[in-house]
């Protein structure tokens, strides 16, 4: 997005339309910069619904001429206008003025280049913008969840310290509050929305847990199973830095941003396959990591602190750079627009967590819920069918199977969608490797599925997206995700 250096609101495009300030100067300045104004279709369309003099409306035609940006929201406003009918009003206005209403994110931009907030008093947008214009801003992702709507907890404002989460002093003997050696993450039930109770609602985020020790100017990542993923996410050091020697221990995700600017799970199964990557690859397939909970800071433990302490903590800690961020959450009656947002921006899904809620280690909590947008499931590999045509040489499709109660392996499916060539490589010589003579399965599986089967000793965990389940507990149309190194077999379960 081009610098923009003002964003208006609806006050200052009716005071401008009226000539009472004069803009005009402001307007010329930032063309010859070759900079954006940016303008809220909201605020554009209440100032029209305002205007009355075919001249006031002349005015705001050339505004809207200059290197205008206009933000159209897709969902409600603060105005309680509708957001269909302001598209409709912006839409036909830009159509009269002839000029392209722009679809972008400015209130993102005008943030980050610092922009001026245009009302009776100017002020810089990070401290002027109302709280219905939130900004998520995952560097380089640029989502503003004013398309929607959508109020994030203030950030930029921290709120008083919670007790004894100051730097801890010394002990007697010179001694600090030592870190922990593991915790383990708390993991949620799946389900929808909550319709009763007080939550707090982040978006789903499409990577690899892990939980990073910060100890001064070290650093410890480890998986959700405990493994050591420090050596494979190297540019992720930089999270000392950010803390400035500060203790802490940190619960996030690590994603890769796609083509879109957004978390995406294909873009980072090359590096999830490498445990030592070469800095090449480390230039060419960037993670961030996305801290959401805060578990211990400075010899003080927080785990049994409420969520909405945590995450306020977590603010103050101000952790944002090159390789990481800290998302923002809600709060309220938004969980169904949440969702919508979600879907809109393509996003995995949407976290909702009890406002008050303690932090459980180990534990599948119903304080926490998943909502996933599609259906998507852990599977374990236990075969596959080699590839003819122009898969030959490689993989034609995989056999999956679950845990049943008994601790049974259960053929569930096989998948022979969503791969693409570079991971049927990849994958057949994975498979090669983990080769047996006998089916791994408790039950046999049915011989049209069998015929020409190779096994694998099952080893491997991936994730594959599904539309339902058929009566016989069979995925229907299933689909390859990626192959998860920090899950472990054991765990993938058949639904009860």
């Amino acid at each position: 997005m081009t610098d923009i250096a003002v964003v208006y609101d609806d006050s200052a495009l009716l005071a401008y339309a009226h000539g009472q300030v004069g803009a005009a100067e402001l307007i010329s300045e930032i063309n010859a910069e070759g900079r954006h104004v940016g303008v809220p279709s909201t605020c554009l369309a209440a100032a029209l619904a305002e205007l009355k003099d075919d001249w006031d409306v002349m005015q705001l035609m050339r505004l809207v001429r200059t290197r205008t940006v206009v933000i159209l929201p897709l969902g409600g406003d603060d105005a309680g206008r509708e957001p269909a009918e302001a598209l409709r009003q912006v839409s036909e206005f830009a159509r009269k003025a002839n000029c392209e209403v722009t679809v972008g994110h400015a209130v993102a931009a005008a943030l980050s280049h610092q922009a001026y907030y245009v009302t009776a008093s100017p002020k810089r947008a990070a401290v002027a913008l109302p709280p219905s214009w939130p900004v998520l801003d995952l560097r380089p992702v640029r989502m503003v969840s004013d398309r929607l709507g959508l109020a994030a907890v203030p950030t930029s404002a921290p709120p008083a310290p919670l007790a004894g989460i100051e730097h801890a002093p010394p002990g007697d003997d010179g001694s600090t509050a030592e870190m922990p050696a593991l915790i383990q993450p708390m993991l949620a039930t799946q389900g929808p929305l909550p319709a009763t109770g007080e939550w707090g609602y982040e978006f789903k985020w499409d990577g690899v847990r892990a939980l990073a020790y910060v100890n001064g100017d070290g650093l410890r990542l480890l998986g959700r199973n405990n493994e050591d993923l420090t050596q494979a996410y190297p540019e992720l050091a930089t999270l000392s830095t950010v803390l400035a020697g500060r203790r802490a221990v940190l619960d996030g995700e690590i994603v890769a941003l796609g083509r879109s600017g957004l978390p995406s799970f294909a873009s980072l199964q090359q590096r999830m396959r490498t445990r030592r990557p070469s800095a090449q690859l480390v230039r060419a397939s960037k993670v961030r990591f996305y801290a959401f909970d805060l578990l211990h800071l400075d010899g003080t433990d927080l785990t049994p602190s409420p969520y909405v302490e945590r995450r306020d903590a977590l603010a103050r800690l101000d952790i944002t750079g090159d390789t990481v961020d800290t998302p923002p959450y809600w709060v309220g009656d938004i969980g169904p627009a949440m969702v919508t947002a979600a879907r809109e921006l393509g996003i995995e899904g949407v976290m909702a967590k009890q406002l008050r809620s303690a932090y459980k280690p180990g534990q599948r909590s119903p304080a926490w819920v998943k909502v996933p947008l599609t259906s998507t499931t852990e599977v374990i590999v236990a075969g596959y069918k080699p590839g003819t045509g122009r898969r030959a040489g490689t993989v034609g499709s995989l056999l999956l199977g679950m845990y049943d109660a008994d601790d049974g392996l259960t053929y569930v499916g096989n998948v022979s969608a969503g791969f693409t060539d570079r991971t049927l490589h990849d994958l057949r010589q994975r498979l090669e490797r983990l080769r047996r003579s006998t089916s791994p399965f408790d039950q046999p599986v049915p011989r049209e599925h069998a015929r020409h089967a190779e096994w694998v000793r099952p080893t491997l965990v991936a994730d594959v997206t599904y539309r339902s389940w058929t009566p016989d507990r069979r995925l229907r149309q299933p689909s390859w995700k990626g192959l998860r190194s920090d899950r472990d077999p054991a765990e993938v379960r058949l639904p009860a």
